[in-house]
């Protein structure tokens, strides 16, 4: 009996629930270093920061200051130039843009970043798709502070969610924005203060856990566990984690399944990283080391800005890491896991 492609399947779970995810390592796919220059893209003048993948199209898209507030375009197998999408009336705040997300239903959102919402309303605009006029979905004041270095979101039409992190250091700075819909198009705010945390845990990276849970990392403090509860408007941590880099602070990040995929970045001269880390594994009493590290360039990153995403199946993750360019990683096997997979699959085809 030969091998079917459940077969197959059946011996890639086996293979990499049997070793865990210490068997997973990072490939590059592709890459597009920085460089100088006023015109040039991405820069090493701290004006490329979002990046999201879109499932609907399979580019990824990069939010840029270089040549003015826009978003690139980019193939997400090769990292070739697609275009870029429209601007029309996205304007406003610190910066008109600085974050992009993207809905399993291609809808596109970005996000202006403003250092006093207060002053200057926090912004989110929505691309029905690539080719679309942008439409401002939300407009408002969060709480008095910093909003934009961080926005994350799940699901698509109706099922859309978004959340933002108050990005000041200052006491008492831990309000975290989810933003929901009813319909896809229009959207609500709901400011939650979130306690347990340190003013600015929220504010370098962030992305959706299972369920009402969040990650939320800046570079000096642990990694954040939240848990929210919309009907009652609360939210608090539930564990704290530390994290080991081999170079950087971890600050940006995705997740997708158990896997965490971080950048660390170095605010002098000094290694900035990628690290893979088993999420549904960490441990709140030892320091967790990644699974695997890959190191970029040694551009400092001051700000400590920056984002990771995932395509659709988490098997590639895509990190936009200011001064240090944009990658591409396929999320892959190690040699030895794919050694006893073949093992299965001779099993399996007695």
């Amino acid at each position: 009996m030969g091998v079917t492609n459940l077969g197959w399947a059946a011996v890639f779970w086996v293979a990499t629930s049997a070793c865990g995810l210490a068997q997973l390592s990072l490939e590059p796919l592709w890459s597009i270093p920085a460089i100088s220059g006023t015109d040039a893209f991405p820069d090493t003048g701290s004006l490329t920061r979002g990046g999201a993948f879109n499932p609907a199209t399979g580019n990824f898209l990069v939010a840029t200051r270089v040549g003015g507030a826009g978003v690139r375009i980019l193939d997400g197998a090769t990292g070739a130039s697609r275009g870029t999408l429209d601007m029309t009336g996205v304007a406003g705040g610190t910066f008109a843009l600085n974050m992009v997300v993207a809905g399993s239903d291609g809808a596109i959102y970005g996000a202006n970043l403003v250092t006093d919402s207060s002053a200057s309303p926090f912004r989110v605009y929505r691309w029905a798709n690539e080719s679309a006029i942008p439409t401002l979905v939300y407009s408002g004041n969060p709480g008095t502070g910093r909003y934009g270095d961080s926005l994350a979101l799940r699901g698509g039409g109706a099922l859309t969610e978004m959340v933002a992190g108050q990005g000041t250091t200052a006491d008492g700075a831990t309000r975290l924005l989810h933003l929901g819909t009813t319909d896809g198009a229009t959207f609500a705010g709901r400011t939650l203060l979130v306690s347990g945390i340190g003013g600015g845990d929220l504010r370098l990276g962030l992305d959706f856990g299972p369920g009402n849970t969040v990650y939320a990392k800046q570079g000096t403090g642990p990694l954040r566990w939240v848990v929210y509860d919309l009907a009652s408007s609360t939210a608090a941590v539930a564990a704290s984690f530390d994290l080991s880099t081999g170079g950087g602070l971890a600050g940006p990040l995705g997740v997708s399944g158990s896997v965490l995929v971080s950048y660390a970045y170095s605010r002098s001269t000094g290694p900035n990283t990628v690290g893979l880390y088993d999420r549904a594994a960490l441990s709140a009493s030892v320091t967790n080391a990644p699974v695997d590290t890959v190191s970029l360039t040694l551009n400092a990153n001051s700000n400590g800005v920056g984002s990771v995403d995932f395509n659709a199946d988490g098997s590639v993750a895509y990190v936009v890491a200011p001064n240090n360019g944009i990658h591409a990683y396929r999320v892959v096997p190690e040699p030895g896991t794919w050694a006893l997979m073949g093992v299965g699959a001779t099993l399996l085809a007695l």
